[in-house]
C-alpha cells in the first residue's frame, strides 16, 4: 500500500474513533437541541370584537333542593366556558319573564308543579323555544296534569326506580350513536318508571330500556327530557353539553379538538431478569419484553392511529423519600433512558416528570397506606428528590426544558406542588385525573389554567382494556371539551388487576379502544400535553359571535393564536365555507375548524 493509502486508512480510523467517542459521550445530544413543541399552526389575523349579544339561556333552579342547586352550578360554568350567558332565577319565583330571546329554557328541577312560571315555560315551548327538564319528574301522585305529560312526550308515569348503565339510541351525544354499557356497572341513576307517546324520540336509555333522556315536540318548539337524577360526579358532563346544544337551531360552541396519549413510568428502569408471567407466555426476558414486544407495538399503534405519547420519566423504583438521592448504578439504565426517550421524541412525542421515584409528593393522610407508599416527610425531602431527578434528566438531555408534571397514583399534595415549582420552575401543565372519588385523595382537576400561569390538562381514561363504560365516559368527555386523553403503563400486565390477561389479549384490547375511538373521532388532532397548553390557552382566552341568517351562519372570532375548532349541531347541510373548514362528524353535527377571523358557513339549497 503506498503513502497516500496509508494515510486515508489512518484518516478514515481517526475519524471513526472520534465519532464513536462523540456518541459515547452523548454528542449528539449537544448537537440537536431537543424541543417538547412542535411548529403548531399559527394564526396570523387576530379578530377584532364584535358589538353582538351572546346566546343567552334561562336556568330555573330549586333553591331549597341540593341537587338542583348543583345542576345550576354545573350548567352555569358549562355555559361560561363555551362563552355564552345566562340568567339564573328560583322556581318559587312569579315574576320571572320568559322571552323569546333565550336560546333555551333549563329546567333544574323535575317538580314542575312548583315552578311559579310555568304556564310561561309551556307558552315558550309552544312559541318555537326549546324547554330542557333536566331532573327526573316526580309526579306519580297524578300532580301533573296529562295535557303537559303529554306535551313532554310521556303517555304514563310512574315511581322511582334505579337502574344501571347506559344505551345512546341516537346519535344525539355526537358520534355516540350504539355505544352501551352495563353488565356489572357500578354506573346507576334514580329515574321515574315513564311509558313515552309513540311520537316521542328516545335518545337514551338505561340498560334495562327504561327511558332516560327523549325529545317530544310541543308546538313549534320542543322539550328535552332527562329523566334521571343529579351526579356527584362529572359523568354526565357530556350530556348536559349535549343537552344545551340540541337547544334551539345552528348551536355552535369552541372544543380543543385534541387526542393525547401519556405512558406513565416511561422511560424508567426496566428490571432485570425475568417475570414468570412474561416468560410463561413469550419466552422473553422483561428488557426483551420492553425491546422486542411492548414498545415496537406501542410505536406501531402511534402510527396506525395517529398518536403522539408524552413520557413520564422516572429516575428509581426505591421507596426513599429522604436523602441523599443518588442515580441508579452502573450504565445500562441510563443507556435504556436515552435510547427510549430519544426514540420517543423523534416521534414527535414529549417527555415530562413523573417523579424521582413512585413515591406520590404527599405527607401522611394521603392515602398511602392503601397503595403501599411512604410519606414524604417534609417540603424540602421532596425538593431535594426532584434536584438529583434534574440533574439526571440534564445530563442525558442537556438543554432539553420539562414542561408537564404527572403525579404518581395521581395524588399530589400542595407542599409536593410547591416542590415541582420551585425545582422545575419550566413546568406548566399538570396532568392528573378529570373525575374520581374523595377518599381516594387524588389530585382532580378539569381543564383550566391557574393564577400562576400552570394549567390543568387531565386524563380521562387509562389501561389497555378499558371498559365500556370508560369507553361512554370518553364519549361525554370529548362532547363537553373535545378532548381524549388516556394514560398506560409499561409493567400493567404485572398487576395484581390484571392477573387474569396475557399481554395478547392486552394488545388486542388496545387496538379495539383505540380503533373505536378513531372510527368515533377521527377527526381530533394528536398532541402532546405542552401542545394542548397551547390549544387550551386559545380555548380559555378566546371569543366569539355568531349571526344566523337564512342561507349561512357567520362566526366572528378574536383573541386566539392558532386555528380554532368548534362544533356545530344543525338539521341544514353545508354547502360550502369561507374561512374555516368544515368536517360532518355526526347525524347533525360538524367540526368547523377556522382559518381566520371571519367565518362562513353557507347551507346547501334543498331541492
Amino acid at each position: 500500500m503506498d503513502k497516500r493509502g496509508i494515510a486515508l486508512v489512518f484518516a478514515l480510523v481517526m475519524v471513526l474513533g472520534v465519532f464513536f467517542q462523540f456518541s459515547r459521550m452523548d454528542g449528539f445530544l449537544h448537537l440537536s437541541p431537543l424541543r417538547n413543541l412542535a411548529l403548531l399552526p399559527a394564526m396570523e389575523e387576530q379578530g377584532d370584537a364584535v358589538a353582538q349579544a351572546r346566546d343567552r339561556y334561562l336556568i330555573l333552579y330549586d333553591p331549597r333542593d341540593v341537587g338542583s342547586v348543583f345542576a345550576r352550578h354545573r350548567l352555569a360554568k358549562i355555559l361560561a366556558q363555551q362563552k355564552k350567558d345566562c340568567d339564573i332565577a328560583s322556581i318559587y319565583a312569579d315574576d320571572t319573564a320568559v322571552d323569546g330571546g333565550y336560546r333555551g329554557v333549563l329546567l333544574a328541577s323535575g317538580s314542575l308543579e312548583r315552578v311559579a312560571c310555568l304556564p310561561a315555560v309551556r307558552q315558550y315551548a309552544a312559541a318555537g323555544g326549546t324547554v330542557a327538564v333536566l331532573m327526573r319528574l316526580e309526579a306519580a301522585d297524578g300532580s301533573l296534569p296529562q295535557d303537559l305529560l303529554a306535551e313532554l312526550g310521556v303517555a304514563r308515569l310512574g315511581g322511582g326506580k334505579t337502574v344501571r348503565g347506559i344505551h345512546l339510541w341516537t346519535d344525539f351525544l355526537f358520534g355516540g350513536q350504539g355505544a352501551s354499557f352495563g353488565e356489572g356497572t357500578v354506573y346507576d341513576t334514580v329515574c321515574t318508571e315513564a311509558q313515552l307517546s309513540g311520537d316521542a324520540t328516545l335518545h337514551i336509555s338505561a340498560a334495562d330500556g327504561q327511558p332516560l333522556l327523549w325529545e317530544h315536540a310541543a308546538g313549534k318548539g320542543k322539550y328535552l327530557v332527562y329523566n334521571g337524577s343529579v351526579r356527584d360526579d362529572k359523568t354526565n358532563a357530556g350530556l348536559l353539553t349535549a343537552i344545551i346544544a340540541h337547544c334551539g337551531a345552528e348551536d355552535i360552541y369552541p372544543v380543543l379538538g385534541t387526542k393525547l396519549v401519556f405512558i406513565d413510568d416511561f422511560p424508567a428502569p426496566i428490571p432485570e431478569g425475568t417475570n414468570p408471567k412474561i416468560y410463561a407466555e413469550m419466552q422473553l426476558t422483561t428488557e426483551d419484553f420492553y425491546r422486542q414486544r411492548w414498545w415496537p407495538y406501542m410505536r406501531q399503534a402511534a402510527k396506525d392511529f395517529n398518536l403522539k405519547y408524552t413520557g413520564l420519566i422516572i429516575e428509581s423504583y426505591g421507596n426513599q423519600v429522604e436523602g441523599p438521592f443518588v442515580p441508579p448504578a452502573g450504565s445500562r439504565i441510563r443507556n435504556d433512558f436515552i435510547i427510549y426517550g430519544r426514540e420517543l421524541l423523534d416521534m414527535g412525542g414529549e417527555l415530562g416528570i413523573h417523579g424521582y421515584n413512585h413515591q406520590s409528593l404527599a405527607p401522611a393522610g394521603y392515602n398511602q397506606g392503601n397503595l403501599d407508599y411512604q410519606p414524604w416527610p417534609s417540603q424540602q425531602a421532596m425538593a431535594e428528590s426532584l434536584q438529583e431527578l434534574r440533574r439526571y434528566v440534564e445530563d442525558a438531555y442537556p438543554g432539553y426544558e420539562i414542561r408537564a408534571y404527572v403525579p404518581p397514583s395521581d395524588i399530589l399534595s400542595p407542599e409536593g406542588k410547591a416542590a415541582i415549582r420551585q425545582v422545575f420552575p419550566e413546568v406548566r401543565i399538570f396532568s392528573s385525573l378529570f373525575d374520581g372519588v374523595a377518599p381516594d385523595k387524588a389530585y382532580i382537576t378539569d381543564f383550566d389554567r391557574q393564577g400562576d400561569g400552570t394549567y390543568d390538562i387531565p386524563r380521562t381514561s387509562a389501561g389497555y382494556m378499558p371498559s365500556r363504560q370508560s369507553i361512554y365516559e370518553q364519549i361525554s368527555v370529548i362532547n363537553y371539551i373535545g378532548c381524549f386523553s388516556h394514560f398506560v403503563h409499561p409493567d400493567e400486565m404485572f398487576y395484581v388487576e390484571s392477573q387474569d390477561k396475557s399481554w395478547a389479549m392486552m394488545e388486542k384490547g388496545f387496538r379495539a379502544f383505540l380503533a373505536e375511538m378513531q372510527a368515533r373521532y377521527d377527526w381530533l388532532r394528536p398532541v402532546t400535553d405542552s401542545e394542548c397548553a397551547a390549544y387550551l390557552d386559545d380555548y380559555l382566552d378566546m371569543d366569539y359571535r355568531v349571526q344566523r341568517l337564512t342561507d349561512r351562519l357567520v362566526l366572528h372570532c378574536w383573541d386566539f393564536g392558532h386555528p380554532l375548532r368548534f362544533i356545530l349541531h344543525t338539521d341544514k347541510t353545508i354547502g360550502h365555507a369561507e374561512g374555516a373548514e368544515f368536517t360532518r362528524i355526526g347525524t347533525d353535527c360538524y367540526m368547523i375548524e377556522t382559518q381566520s377571523a371571519k367565518a362562513v358557513l353557507f347551507w346547501k339549497e334543498e331541492n
